[in-house]
């Protein structure tokens, strides 16, 4: 599953305040058992309004604060805020493109 959010602030040095917008499953396992069938699924069916469907829950649930703890070139570990125990972490599998810095 890959879910989208949008940048709302930042939040002191190491936090960013997000805001969840979509939930799409991307490069499932299971679609990818259902060969053309599967890609023609996952290409064809519309991101889940998962962040509109949190607000109707509980208004501001769709918003979290992520704070980084560790960052490199190829790892970064994020936390959540409020929930201090759940970690977050992307690893950086290739570079795409040629980056100025």
């Amino acid at each position: 599953m890959t879910t989208r959010a949008t940048v709302i602030a930042g939040d002191g040095r190491d936090g960013i305040k997000i805001r969840v917008d979509t939930t799409k499953p991307e490069e499932s396992t299971i679609l990818q058992k259902l060969g053309p069938l599967g890609d023609f699924i996952g290409s064809n069916s519309p991101p889940f309004p998962s962040g509109d469907s949190l607000e109707k829950v509980v208004k501001g649930s769709s918003e979290v604060v992520i704070r980084t703890t560790f960052c490199d070139e190829n790892l970064r570990v994020s936390r959540n805020d409020a929930r201090y125990n759940d970690i977050y972490v992307f690893k950086r599998k290739s570079f795409q493109g040629v980056f100025d810095v």
